[in-house]
């Protein structure tokens, strides 16, 4: 009965044995694969890793500023920044400070030669529409069409007078080789091979149904062991004790 058994787990998960064996033996050597100078780029690893995609990344049209948006990430020079802002519908970057709006709130971000940090965040008291520029101020347009002023200490001004020279900043998907360059300063050129054939070998690759199943198959893998390593000493051991008796008759 136990060789049988035997026979119908080793049958059943020798393919998953296998698959484990030969991912096991390539993240031994990374260095020799080239596991961690190898990355992937295509749309299904991005999709399966939940990463950000090109069609994700936004920049200031007709605006030589270098500043991407990436979700609710400020991306300027080489440096990123998480605000927690979601749906940023504009930015605006005058000297060192950047202006980041979405509908309810504004955050004021100060640049330094090291980071980029947050220094002054506020619920807006409308419903913003977009961000823009005019004669040297910072306007905000509301979604009634009433235009703004913001300081930097993001105090606001409704401006009332009849001709406003208003230029609204215009976040835009950039060309592919731009969303790119963004792109790497966020998640880097892919997905990491190593991470990759790590997540094969432990089937979180698969999903939570495989994992589940890698896991039953290295606790019959236990059992494969001990039931074969019995039934390998099985004789020997039976051999043992029939000599020690035989010799203990005589």
């Amino acid at each position: 009965m136990l060789k049988k058994l035997h026979k119908i787990i080793g049958i059943s998960v020798c393919l998953i044995v296998i698959h484990l064996s030969i991912t096991g033996a390539v993240l031994m050597y990374p260095s020799v694969f080239k596991l961690q100078d190898t990355y992937f780029s295509n749309s299904y690893l991005y999709n399966l890793y939940d990463m950000y995609k090109s069609s994700d990344v936004r920049v200031l049209e007709g605006v030589d500023e270098d500043v991407g948006v990436i979700k609710s990430k400020i991306i300027t020079s080489d440096m990123v920044l998480e605000t927690n802002a979601a749906d940023i519908i504009g930015v605006l970057k005058i000297d060192n400070f950047i202006f980041v709006l979405n509908k309810e709130k504004i955050l004021l971000i100060e640049e330094s030669d090291y980071e980029l940090e947050i220094i002054k965040e506020k619920n807006i008291p409308f419903v913003a529409k977009s961000i823009g520029g005019g004669e040297n101020e910072v306007l905000i347009q509301a979604a009634d069409e009433n235009i703004y002023a913001i300081k930097t200490s993001l105090d606001f001004s409704l401006l009332r007078e009849g001709n406003i020279n208003y230029e609204e900043n215009v976040l835009a998907t950039p060309d592919e080789e731009t969303a790119s360059y963004y792109l790497l300063q966020v998640q880097g050129p892919g997905v990491q091979a190593l991470r990759l054939f790590a997540d094969l070998h432990n089937g979180r690759f698969f999903g939570p149904f495989a994992m589940f199943i890698f896991f039953v198959t290295s606790m019959l893998i236990v059992f494969l062991s001990l039931s074969g390593s019995y039934m390998a000493m099985r004789p020997s051991i039976k051999r043992y004790f029939y000599n020690l008796k035989k010799k203990n008759r005589q």
